[in-house]
C-alpha cells in the first residue's frame, strides 16, 4: 500500500491522478488527505479513478473495517475523515473530473464522483447511494449532499430512499454527470475535456471553480454536516454491525452468481 492506503498517485503534464483501489482503514484516512496533496500540487487539473479501470462501490469496501463505525472511537475518528474528504473535494482549487468504469461509482464511491466538478462515465456504469437500504443509515457522506445539488431534490429522494441505481445513459439525461461514452472512449473523451481546460488562464480556471464550488460550500456547513451527524445518531441504535454484515453477505453471494 502506498502512504495514503489503497490509493496510488501521480502528477504528470499538469495533472494529478487519484487511483483507488479499494476502501479500508488506510484509505479512508489516506482519502481524508489526498485531496489537500492534490490541492497543494503544481497539477490544474486533477482525475479521479480507479484502479484497472473502475471506480469504487461496496464490493470493494473491506467490511471488518466499516463494523468500526459501530464502535464509539473509532466511529469519531472515521467522521472526521469523512468530513475532510468531501470539504476538501470541494475546496480543491484545481478543476476535479472523476473517470467512472464500471460497476460504477456507489455508497461513498458515488459521493466521491458527484464531488468533482466533472463525472465523465462509461456507458456500462452505474450510480447509486444504498446507504440506507444496505447500511441501514442515512446518506451521510456527501450523498444528502450532493445528489440535490445534481438533479434536484424531488430525483434525488428516489435514489437516496428507494435504493434504485441509476444507469450511465439515465444519469446523463437527468443531469447527475456530465458525459456518457463507450468504455474504449472514455480514457479519449476525459483527455479532450483536459486538454480543453489547460488551454485557459490558469488564474481564470482556478477562480471559476472556487467561486462556483461556494455553494456546495455553503451547504455542505448545513447540510453535509447535519447528515453525517444523523448518521451518527442511527449508528447510536446498535444494530449497525449486523446490518453491514448481512450487506457484506448479500454481495458476495451476487459476486459468486455474477461470477
Amino acid at each position: 500500500m502506498s502512504e495514503f492506503g489503497l490509493i496510488e498517485i501521480t502528477e504528470k503534464d499538469d495533472v494529478f491522478t487519484i487511483e483507488i483501489g479499494g476502501l479500508n482503514g488506510e484509505t479512508h484516512a489516506g482519502l481524508a488527505r489526498v485531496f489537500r496533496r492534490a490541492h497543494e500540487s503544481d497539477a490544474r487539473v486533477v482525475v479521479v479513478t480507479g484502479k484497472n479501470k473502475s471506480f469504487l462501490a461496496p464490493e470493494k469496501y473491506e467490511f471488518e473495517w466499516v463494523k468500526k463505525l459501530g464502535i464509539y472511537n473509532d466511529m469519531l475518528k472515521i467522521f472526521k475523515e469523512a468530513e475532510d474528504i468531501i470539504r476538501d473535494q470541494i475546496n480543491c482549487e484545481k478543476v476535479t473530473i472523476a473517470k467512472v468504469y464500471a460497476p460504477g461509482a456507489h455508497s461513498m464511491g458515488a459521493s466521491i464522483a458527484l464531488a468533482c466538478d466533472f463525472v465523465y462515465a462509461s456507458e456500462d456504469s452505474t450510480f447509486s447511494d444504498p446507504h440506507l437500504s444496505g447500511f441501514g443509515v442515512p446518506p451521510g457522506d456527501g450523498g444528502a449532499l450532493l445528489w440535490p445539488t445534481r438533479i434536484g431534490l424531488s430525483r434525488a429522494r428516489e435514489f437516496l430512499m428507494t435504493d434504485r441505481a441509476c444507469t450511465a445513459k439515465e444519469a446523463y439525461e437527468i443531469g447527475l454527470i456530465n458525459k456518457v461514452a463507450p468504455a474504449d472512449q472514455l480514457d479519449a473523451e476525459v483527455d479532450a475535456l483536459i486538454k480543453k481546460l489547460l488551454s485557459y488562464d490558469p488564474l481564470g480556471l482556478k477562480m471559476t471553480k472556487k467561486w462556483l464550488n461556494q455553494y456546495l460550500q455553503q451547504n455542505m456547513n448545513i447540510v453535509g454536516m447535519g447528515s453525517l451527524f444523523a448518521k451518527g445518531m442511527v449508528l447510536a441504535s446498535g444494530n449497525f454491525a449486523q446490518k453491514t454484515e448481512a450487506y457484506g453477505k448479500q454481495l458476495e453471494s451476487e459476486g459468486k452468481r455474477k461470477g
